[in-house]
């Protein structure tokens, strides 16, 4: 019908150009226009008596459109079209043959799929008109001469290098178009803006065809796992699940150490949320490398099994981790945290405290010579340290030089730095006046009295209901209900307003008012936190001699303080599809950059054998070596690396990653529709279903890339011309004998 119509197809004025064949400036055809208006609106005025209004503009109005049909015709319009020139244009045609499209998605696999569709008359077309350049990819693009037999399914996809691959070969022949067949399980990272500008500068138009189902009710993916990559022995983790469903349900969490269970977790999946997620708690307390597996127990109609599991390591720190505690004054604080403290094996509690003007009571030294002269006073003497908690002491007891170093400890080191509160700490203590007043998490209060011994009750804020370490129970009722069971504070200290990166964790009630009492934030490369109270002894005192609240707190703090604190030597291995990339960042005992070092790393394989790598430094980050592994099979890597300088040690550690083999081709099952927009949108060309092909030789045959020809199509004779102007003069005419006029 509408070629009947309009004389031409549809295509021909989707793809065509509007030009009009006489020489006449198109500007005339307006000129004219608005003259026939003036003339038609002059004669409608001298008839106002005749018709009302209203009456008289509808008429005015089919004249005037009647008169802009005459003189478009008038100018005899046409269609300029530029097609591509028949048999003498390539189109490439790419098959994704990857792991994904292997994946049964509902009865057959994607790949038959896919094969289904090259086998249609819409390719069959194709073929006739232009030569076909056939190619399967998965990491690489490899020309085939059919599509009947294919390789060996690969486990990477990477879509934007196949096409840049192709459209390279093919600079030296005309190429018409791309037409790639895949379910966009782009799993290399590398379709990124950069390189969709790429593809696109090369003018030729990418055709995509969508294999597979967008939705999958009957599959649940366990999306991603995200846990402390490190931590002490007999810690509390927390790991954050996500799944990935299309459909209400219900999925059970199974954490594994090895065969032993260490945690299973119930989540429900609601109906419209694609994306659930979940935390899963557990302790760890064998020391050394723990590789986690987390599997999700879905529905029984799943049929891919394995985007299911998950595995992870956790190194559970063999070393002993050191923290500083600087207090003013004996007190009650300073006796019940180190009873607390000094049980944890992992935490090492070194304390300065002051019983006099120059009198130091030290307790926890490895030696004698340990703090013998006080405070350090050196990097390489306060660096080797991994936390600092200073509790109730003036900043005028430090020099500037210590308060200085404080300040690097925390931006530099990478160290964490707690706060107690006191009548001579934070704002009592001058602190405010101090360097460290950066690194507070909290803009101290101007006046003084800010230290007040009030009893007062410690509360969990929302934020701090969600923090591990401050977990009494895994049951967030219960942990709040304990919360609020403790005994109240001896004491409480008013800190003033929190920063802008700053997070109240615990909240105190002071005569219903509350007020910020834990505060963290970032700060450099480490942490900084305040207890505005020091008074927590009273939850030891106030509670039987069994109660294990205050002790759990304290060990719960240190531990967090030194958990994720820098290290002199930062050694770490990252999984990619790629295989392995290996990192090291080597500084010495005042954590400046080690530069002229030799530094290689001997890799175990999952099956035992050993590898030597050497690591080369990164211009543009000094003290940092790196290297690439190519990994070609599944398991965990141990690497253990050696810095030298001279020939001699200068340091050395190991480290350890779980590399899953193309085990990426099987998440992110369904397809990614927007991904293969884009890249067909950015290139001008289409995205298709698998049910709306018809369309595709037309929109092939009027790229704008390769030869083609020109044609130029009057349209000024079109039947809808004449049929229009018929029923404009019609309808007129209907009017005016309807209203008496004729």
């Amino acid at each position: 019908m509408f070629e009947f119509l309009f004389k031409y197809p549809i295509g021909e004025f989707r793809f065509g150009e509007l030009i009009y064949t006489r020489d006449w400036p198109v500007s005339v055809m307006g000129i004219l226009w608005v003259a026939g208006g003036v003339a038609l609106a002059w004669l409608a005025w001298r008839r106002a008596g005749i018709l009302s209004v209203s009456r008289m503009l509808i008429i005015l109005c089919l004249q005037l459109v009647m008169w802009a049909l005459v003189l478009w015709v008038m100018w005899q319009p046409a269609l300029l079209i530029k097609s591509l020139r028949a048999g003498e244009n390539n189109i490439a045609v790419l098959l994704d043959h990857s792991a994904s499209m292997t994946v049964i998605d509902p009865e057959i696999t994607r790949l038959q799929q896919a094969q289904s569709v090259l086998n249609t008359p819409v390719f069959a077309q194709l073929g006739r008109d232009y030569p076909l350049r056939r190619y399967v990819f998965a990491a690489d693009a490899t020309k085939v001469d059919t599509f009947a037999t294919l390789p060996e399914p690969q486990l990477v996809t990477r879509i934007g290098d196949a096409v840049l691959q192709v459209l390279n070969a093919s600079r030296t022949t005309p190429l018409g178009a791309v037409v790639v067949l895949s379910d966009g399980s782009e799993n290399s990272g590398q379709l990124d803006p950069a390189q969709l500008a790429e593809i696109t500068r090369f003018g030729v138009p990418v055709h995509v065809i969508g294999i597979g189902r967008e939705l999958m009710p009957e599959d649940m993916e366990l999306d991603s796992v995200l846990a402390p990559s490190t931590t002490l022995p007999g810690s509390k983790l927390a790991a954050r699940i996500a799944v990935r469903h299309d459909g209400a349900g219900v999925a059970r969490i199974r954490v594994l150490d090895g065969d032993a269970l260490l945690a299973v977790k119930e989540m429900l999946l609601p109906k419209d949320a694609p994306l659930s997620t979940a935390w899963v708690e557990f302790d760890l307390n064998d020391r050394g490398y723990r590789e986690l597996k987390f599997e999700l127990l879905g529905s029984e109609q799943e049929q891919e099994l394995r985007n299911n599991t998950r595995t992870q390591l956790v190194n559970v720190a063999t070393e002993v981790a050191s923290v500083l505690y600087v207090e003013g004054e004996p007190r009650w604080e300073y006796k019940f945290m180190r009873r607390a403290v000094d049980a944890d094996k992992s935490v090492r509690l070194v304390s300065m405290l002051r019983t006099t003007t120059n009198g130091l009571y030290r307790q926890g030294v490895d030696n004698a010579d340990e703090l013998q002269d006080g405070f350090p006073a050196t990097r390489e003497d306060l660096f080797k340290y991994d936390a600092l908690v200073l509790g109730n002491v003036q900043a005028a007891y430090f020099s500037k030089v210590q308060l200085q170093l404080m300040q690097e400890f925390v931006n530099l080191r990478g160290g964490s730095l707690l706060f107690l509160g006191g009548s001579s700490a934070l704002g009592e203590g001058g602190w405010a006046n101090t360097v460290l007043n950066d690194v507070l998490p909290v803009k101290l209060p101007s006046t003084g009295h800010s230290f007040h011994r009030i009893q007062a009750q410690a509360i969990l804020t929302p934020r701090g209901q969600r923090e591990s370490w401050l977990k009494f129970s895994e049951q967030p009722a219960e942990n709040i209900k304990q919360w609020q069971a403790l005994p109240m504070l001896a004491d409480y200290q008013d800190v003033g307003v929190l920063k802008p990166a700053a997070s109240a964790l615990i909240n105190v009630k002071v005569q219903n008012k509350e007020q910020p009492l834990l505060v963290t934030q970032s700060y450099g490369r480490g942490h900084a936190a305040v207890f505005a109270t020091g008074g927590s002894w009273r939850w030891q005192m106030s509670m039987p001699l069994s109660d294990q609240h205050h002790e759990f707190f304290w060990r719960q703090v240190m531990r967090g303080l030194v958990t994720e604190v820098s290290k002199p030597v930062e050694f770490a291995a990252t999984s990619t599809e790629e295989g392995i990339r290996i990192r090291a960042t080597l500084r010495d005992k005042s954590f400046q950059p080690q530069r002229d070092l030799q530094v290689s790393a001997v890799v175990t394989t999952p099956t035992g054998d050993t590898e030597n790598i050497s690591l080369k430094p990164l211009a543009d980050q000094l003290g940092t070596y790196a290297a690439n592994l190519k990994a070609n099979q599944s398991g965990t890597f141990f690497i253990d690396m050696v810095a030298r300088r001279a020939g001699d040690v200068v340091s050395n550690a190991r480290t350890a990653v779980h590399h899953d083999q193309g085990g990426a081709e099987y998440f992110s099952l369904r397809q990614n529709r927007s991904l293969l927009t884009q890249l067909a949108t950015v290139t001008g060309g289409q995205y298709w279903t698998t049910d709306e092909l018809a369309g595709l030789p037309e929109a092939i045959r009027f790229s704008p890339s390769g030869i083609t020809e020109q044609q130029t199509k009057s349209i000024w004779d079109m039947p809808i011309n004449f049929l229009l102007l018929l029923v404009l003069k019609s309808s007129e005419w209907v009017l005016r004998r309807r209203w008496g006029i004729i």
